[in-house]
């Protein structure tokens, strides 16, 4: 309230009572400016000369981070403000910032414009340079890099400039970037496969010693949930929580949990516990971290850990209309939602998604039944092909993990082994030497005829 009051002064008004029909008929309005202004290139307008207006926009991109932790309908209406007041009244080096929000804001499910999110996107990288704004580099790759550039581009290229972003704004200080640029790292290097897990982990161990040094514990514990992640997912003994915090990973994660506020560390917890389930098999624990939140979490800016949770619930969707016939219904109905999301968003980026579509066309052709056994088959074997093609060792291994449970369903032994074997050689060169142990215990005893747990 004391911010939207300041707004008012400075001649901006923001209503308390945004909603989502609010946000729709805001976006559309901005839409019409932008169209309107009869300049086909938005930083070819004026610079900005207004003092209470660039007051205006020094204080919406300080609010803009607040709002997105504590209000969603606020921050995508300080966002259209934003974009507003540069078309209307000029431009400054914070437009830069405005125009990569305000294409990240394109990416929810209520706008789903992609292309022209990525054309925003590209404006904003453009405008670094033209508006001298290098001090808005960290801002603007947050918001493109993390939010628009894998609705277009292979994620794995997101990687460098992730890391660009990260020392340009630990360089000036800016430890709320240096902190959400890390996350984004860390779930690219991961989830996306952008980085060996031994090199990510590396990096990530880097980093975050750097920001203890700095006595920044909330930030780190930001970072922590994906450090845990990558020592469970490389073998490590090593207890993290224990070793930084002195806790332990459930008392970290009820404390969190009873947080008032925190969203981005919820989503973050929720998402690194239900991806480690999946990958590891234990899909009840999957289906829990789902029920408990997941649902929640479809919606808004299109993060690439937004794409994530969106794959797991398919793949937790599908497992378990299976094997919860009483509740085949409400699960298959969570897996199809997510094959439709994904479907959606192959036709922008088949690189990034059309291996992990074919994968939840498969699983949910085998929920259907022997009719439909053989397309099944051969969806599996599409998607382990295209997920090596595109890179995707994680999601190479996990395809061909599930389809070894496919063919272990019709007694076929041999095809699941041969299954097994190549989901650990994926698993080692990804790095995930925890995974491959596990992997190998089922190839051991599926070879000594007991049908293991996978």
């Amino acid at each position: 309230e004391t911010c939207l009051s300041v707004l008012r002064t400075l001649g901006v008004e923001i209503s308390p009572n945004a909603n989502a029909e609010s946000l729709l008929t805001e976006a559309i309005s901005v839409k019409e400016i932008i169209r309107n202004s009869h300049i086909h290139n938005l930083l070819d307008l004026p610079k900005m000369e207004d003092f209470d207006k660039m007051a205006a926009m020094t204080f919406l991109n300080t609010a803009v981070l607040c709002s997105y932790e504590t209000n969603e309908f606020t921050f995508f209406f300080v966002i259209c403000r934003m974009v507003k007041l540069s078309v209307r009244h000029g431009l400054c080096s914070i437009s830069a910032v405005a125009f990569s929000l305000y294409g990240a804001l394109l990416t929810c499910p209520t706008l789903s414009d992609f292309d022209e999110a990525y054309k925003m996107g590209r404006l904003a990288l453009m405008a670094i340079d033209r508006l001298n704004a290098f001090r808005m580099k960290p801002n603007v790759f947050l918001s493109f890099y993390g939010a628009i550039a894998h609705c277009k581009e292979p994620v794995q290229a997101s990687i460098p400039k992730l890391l660009e972003g990260y020392e340009v704004a630990f360089a000036l200080g800016d430890m709320e970037r240096v902190t959400g640029i890390l996350q984004l790292y860390a779930a690219v290097a991961v989830w996306g496969c952008g980085d060996k897990l031994t090199k990510a982990e590396e990096i990530i161990r880097i980093h975050f010693r750097r920001m203890l040094q700095h006595k920044q514990d909330i930030s780190c514990k930001n970072i922590l949930p994906h450090l845990n992640q990558v020592a469970k997912l490389t073998g490590s003994k090593e207890n993290v929580y224990v070793t930084f915090f002195n806790t332990t990973e459930d008392n970290f994660f009820e404390e969190e949990m009873n947080r008032r506020g925190a969203h981005t560390r919820k989503l973050i917890l929720h998402t690194c516990r239900m991806y480690l389930a999946v990958m590891c098999g234990d899909m009840e624990s999957a289906a829990r971290e789902y029920e408990r939140n997941g649902a929640k979490y479809q919606g808004g800016i299109r993060f690439f850990g937004t794409t994530t949770r969106v794959f797991l619930a398919g793949i937790v969707g599908f497992y378990l209309a299976r094997k919860r016939r009483l509740d085949e219904k409400k699960w298959a109905q969570v897996g199809e939602i997510s094959m439709d999301t994904i479907k959606s968003w192959t036709q922008d980026s088949s690189w990034n998604y059309a291996h992990k579509l074919l994968l939840l066309e498969a699983e949910c052709l085998f929920l259907k039944g022997e009719e439909h056994e053989h397309i099944a088959a051969a969806k599996y074997n599409e998607s382990i092909a295209l997920a090596k093609k595109h890179k995707f060792k994680n999601e190479e291994g996990l395809a061909s993990q599930k389809a070894a449970m496919f063919h272990l369903e019709y007694n076929r032994k041999e095809e699941a082994l041969s299954h097994l074997k190549h989901a650990k050689a994926c698993y080692e060169c990804w790095g995930a030497t925890g995974l491959a142990r596990q992997i190998k215990i089922a190839i051991e005893s599926l070879s000594s005829q007991s049908f293991p747990k996978i």
